[in-house]
């Protein structure tokens, strides 16, 4: 019986023992077959963002180069602006270069040297001397909204509540931004910082709201205690096109450092490249 008891025990220990080495064995080849998978070569590519408006005063555009993960085009640096750019802005008919601020590390052009009209359709095209190429255009939306109505529903509670109302423009399908800054005088350094509100629905369309009133939600704290002082808030409804529309929302749904969400891509319309070129009216109330 003992006999057969000390069988049964060399029998599993060898079973245990060839599993184990069949073990190791696969790992390995798993190793090796994994350090032979060779990753796609991806190079930089441009980077621009643009968003225009008849009522800004500067023309703004960034450009810089995407950073790839894998291959020589990584830089590790992380140093990508990209100054040296030939960057045109055109309506069809006439075109203007804009030119780079080193200060502010952009391209910009003072809105008056190339005014931005409703209804138009304006066209980016940057090129650099390394051959790069890229192209975008957009519709300003051609109508913009008159006015809109500001309601604090909470002002006793640590964290105000704001409801922001307007009318739909009728006969046109519109898509709208909504979004306020808290406006603070910090009383020590005597500097004017801002803190943008929360809100729930910022972005919305007007699809079966044709014409009918329409709202937002948002949140502000009442006090950011030290010495802040708050002097005012800051209002801003827009009426966006498609593409200033279709960017953001990709914001919302992309994920900083979550590793469980799936691949959120960023939206954008920049042939050639990376980024967004977008145009957009607005109106803006401060209120103290």
């Amino acid at each position: 019986m003992k006999n057969n008891f000390y069988k049964m025990n060399k029998q599993i220990y060898l079973r245990i023992f060839f599993l184990f080495i069949l073990f190791i064995f696969l790992l390995v080849r798993c190793q090796k077959e994994v350090t032979n998978i060779k990753l796609p070569e991806t190079n930089p590519k441009l980077v621009a963002g643009c968003f225009i408006s008849p009522q800004d005063t500067l023309i703004v555009v960034t450009l810089t180069r995407s950073n790839p993960i894998f291959g020589s085009g990584h830089n590790s640096s992380n140093n990508s602006f990209v100054t040296d750019a030939s960057v045109i802005i055109s309506n069809g008919i006439n075109a203007v270069a804009v030119p780079y601020n080193n200060t502010n590390w952009q391209y910009e052009l003072q809105a008056s040297a190339f005014p931005v009209l409703s209804g138009k359709t304006y066209y980016l095209n940057i090129s650099t001397p390394k051959g790069e190429n890229v192209s975008a255009r957009c519709a300003v939306p051609p109508s913009n909204l008159s006015s809109m109505t500001i309601d604090f529903i909470d002002t006793t509670s640590s964290e105000q509540k704001i409801n922001v109302k307007w009318t739909d423009i009728p006969n046109q399908i519109n898509y709208y931004r909504v979004f306020a800054q808290t406006v603070m005088q910090d009383s020590f350094m005597n500097d004017t910082t801002y803190f943008e509100m929360y809100s729930d629905n910022s972005l919305q369309n007007d699809n079966e709201k044709d014409g009918q009133e329409m709202s937002s939600k948002l949140n502000a704290y009442s006090s950011y205690g030290g010495t802040n002082n708050i002097i005012g808030y800051d209002f801003y409804l827009l009426n966006i096109d498609e593409e200033y529309y279709k960017y953001y929302r990709s914001l919302e749904n992309f994920s900083y450092g979550d590793p469980f969400s799936e691949p959120s891509p960023l939206y954008t319309n920049i042939n050639g490249g990376l980024g967004v070129f977008a145009a957009y009216q607005k109106i803006h109330v401060r209120k103290n």
